[in-house]
């Protein structure tokens, strides 16, 4: 008899090049790391915190200025360690034996392996050819689900759900709603906005992409103070650290920095954008994130991405439906972008590989 259930034994297990020796546009990270001066301060901050101590349970400060920042109940906010342990918090609190949830197709396949492992069903919805959301399919294939979770703007595809589409969904569905807002910022819309009428809705957060904190795991979730109390119950206990409580308030304190970061990400995203039109046999999907994902016509994905990993450049290839001939490139600082369509100029333009 397997030890190991086998909903996780049948897993894949997740993998993704973290090789640094190159201009790495794979992981739609930041760029950008945090000035030295902000390292200094929490260094400081931290030193007047007692490591032996565990830290506040609730991340209590942390919340207060998210409720500040946010305009939002503090009573409606949960901080995790990372969005990814919200996601598990959110599917083990709301579905159990025998239910299940959707999520749409090509999308985040954190919520499928979440799911996997707990032993959830999961109902694909596929999107529109355009890479758009189909709000009356997800509804349809979500009647009886006690959860919808989905990215908006969605991974890997770039392309959002508007605010429309989100209200007609929580009010024709009686399961929990999610809205996976990692990339907002570079969107500029939140359906933050429509939790206040719609109890069945939770818009997660994360501090991994806009605001250059991938490497401390922080995120959190915005809902129904009931709701977030009840869920609350369902996460670990201590499981956001001092350090990473510390680091949150200081970036906190910079709105400034976080939002001038965005606006150059946003206009090297454009740039990018139209500079992948202009070259033969390349089809970049409108993106409203920090990534661009463009299709290939006339030269194999995989070969594209090795030959850009060759001349040393990183990016995140796919494979499956409506994948196999895309890769997603990662918007980096103006010369990574200039580095990667260099190399892509080169190789459509050369022989086939």
């Amino acid at each position: 008899m397997s030890l190991i259930k086998p909903g996780v034994s049948g897993l894949e297990t997740y993998a993704v090049s973290q090789d640094r020796d190159c201009v790495k546009l794979n992981q739609n990270e930041s760029p950008d790391d945090l000035p030295p001066e902000m390292k200094r301060a929490v260094l400081t901050r931290l030193g007047g915190i007692p490591w032996n101590r565990y830290p506040p349970q609730e991340a209590a400060d942390l919340t207060r200025r998210l409720s500040t920042a946010e305009d939002f109940p503090a009573e409606g906010i949960l901080v995790g360690n990372g969005s990814n342990e919200l996601i598990q918090t959110l599917v083990s609190a709301v579905c159990g034996p025998g239910d299940f949830l959707v999520t749409v197709t090509p999308g985040f396949s954190v919520y499928k392996r979440v799911a996997a492992a707990l032993g959830i069903g999961v109902v694909e919805a596929p999107l529109r050819e355009d890479f758009s959301f189909d709000v009356e399919d997800i509804i349809a294939r979500g009647r009886g689900a006690r959860l919808v979770i989905f990215a908006s703007p969605n991974n890997p595809t770039g392309t959002a759900l508007e605010l429309a589409g989100v209200e007609v969904m929580a009010e024709a569905m009686s399961g929990m709603i999610a809205i996976d807002e990692a990339y907002f910022e570079f969107h500029g819309r939140t359906a933050q906005c429509l939790i206040a009428g719609h109890d069945n809705l939770i818009v997660l957060r994360t501090f991994s992409k806009a605001m250059s904190l991938a490497g401390l795991r922080l995120g959190y979730l915005l809902g129904s103070p009931g709701v977030v109390r009840d869920l609350a119950k369902a996460k670990l206990p201590f499981s956001v650290g001092a350090l990473q409580q510390a680091v949150a308030l200081e970036v906190l304190a910079r709105p400034d920095l976080v939002e001038r970061r965005v606006r150059g990400i946003v206009a090297e995203r454009e740039r990018l954008t139209e500079a992948l039109r202009q070259i033969p046999g390349i089809t970049p999907v409108p993106s409203r994130a920090n990534f661009v994902l463009f299709g290939l016509r006339d030269l194999p994905a995989s070969a594209v991405y090795e030959r850009l990993l060759r001349g040393g450049v990183l990016v995140r290839p796919f494979g499956g439906p409506r994948l196999e001939d895309k890769l997603r490139v990662t918007v980096g600082t103006p010369s990574e972008n200039d580095a990667f369509l260099a190399g892509l100029r080169r190789i459509c333009g050369g022989a086939r590989p």
